[in-house]
């Protein structure tokens, strides 16, 4: 996934990513609000199943925990780094046939996973690489704790793949020590350079031809398969209609555009108009099924009022808020 900046911006990402930083970094709910100040989502929505947002909302965030924790606070989040986080991707490099398999796959799906990096196989004559960059534009000290927690999620990875071999395998980080490296020395079994050429995680050659120790040609294939479905999606219009809702709860008191939604599908609006009609569906029923949804939960709980339930599903005031409630629920459920 090679596309332009603003494409990836607009890539949806899983929200578990934001869900983990903010339950690291946010003691508070005014913590948690101003982590996610400026990202365009609603802590609530993070907690929908299958929550989806765009990069940018993630780079948002992450930019906002690195003012607030400085470049090392991923040492301080091990979920970031978490192997689990990482669905197929995980699956698909650790049952890979051999240690320069793993590299391969992590190369090639590292972006489908984290469409804010880049990753690049790199061979020479003693070693493979990785080379890792950023996919969207950061300023220094965002890059530097981005490619940490990245750089973390690596070496948990291979840690376990290349077993007491791990101290042969290098990172290279192109900027000099920070303050406090030695706390994150800690972290690393392999070796750890600064002032690098290029961010690259290495792999000495001779251990590429080395059978991974969870090797499962069955698993494999299938999780590259998720893989490839996920890089080069097909029209599942069935499909399409729940991605659809998904974003727009995710972006809610925020009324997500069409156009916006097209863009973060990764295809124009008229083909999503086309693609959702195949279904009998259309952004406005869905966008309404979403609003309806969200009102029924609110009304059943009976712990907000009208005004905040309104500005909840981002109603101008509580009467258009009651009047579509009377449209969903007759007279009953439009009463304030």
């Amino acid at each position: 996934m090679h596309g332009s900046e603003s494409d990836a911006l607009r890539t949806p990402v899983s929200a578990a990513y934001a869900r983990a930083l903010v339950r690291a970094f946010g003691q508070t709910r005014s913590d948690r609000d101003e982590l996610l100040k400026g990202t365009g989502i609603r802590l609530e929505a993070l907690d929908q199943p299958g929550a989806h947002m765009p990069v940018s909302s993630l780079v948002v965030l992450a930019a906002n925990i690195t003012r607030r924790h400085g470049e090392l606070w991923p040492l301080s989040a091990a979920a970031v780094w978490s192997t689990s986080l990482q669905g197929a991707l995980d699956v698909a490099t650790r049952t890979a046939p051999t240690i320069a398999d793993a590299l391969a796959t992590g190369a090639r799906f590292g972006s489908t996973r984290a469409p804010f990096v880049r990753n690049r196989l790199r061979k020479t004559a003693r070693a493979i690489q990785i080379e890792i960059s950023p996919a969207v534009k950061m300023d220094g000290a965002l890059w530097h704790a981005v490619a940490l927690a990245v750089s973390l999620n690596v070496h948990a990875v291979y840690v376990q793949l290349l077993e007491d071999s791990i101290g042969q395998a290098t990172l290279q980080f192109p900027w000099p020590p920070p303050a406090g490296a030695e706390r994150l020395l800690e972290h690393y079994s392999c070796v750890v350079k600064f002032n690098a050429a290029a961010f690259i995680f290495e792999v000495p050659k001779a251990l590429g031809a080395r059978p991974s120790p969870f090797a499962d040609p069955q698993l494999h294939a299938k999780a590259i398969e998720a893989l490839e479905a996920i890089e080069n999606p097909q029209p599942d219009t069935a499909a399409l209609a729940g991605i659809v809702e998904r974003l727009i709860a995710a972006r809610l008191p925020q009324r997500l555009a069409e156009e916006e939604a097209a863009r973060l599908v990764g295809t124009s609006r008229r083909t999503l108009v086309r693609r959702l009609a195949e279904t009998g569906s259309a952004f406005r029923p869905l966008l309404d099924g979403v609003l309806r949804e969200r009102a029924r939960i609110m009304l059943a709980a009976g712990a907000q009022s009208r005004d905040e339930m309104a500005a909840a599903l981002g109603y101008t005031d509580a009467t258009s808020f009651s009047r579509a409630c009377r449209r969903w629920f007759g007279e009953r459920g439009g009463r304030g």
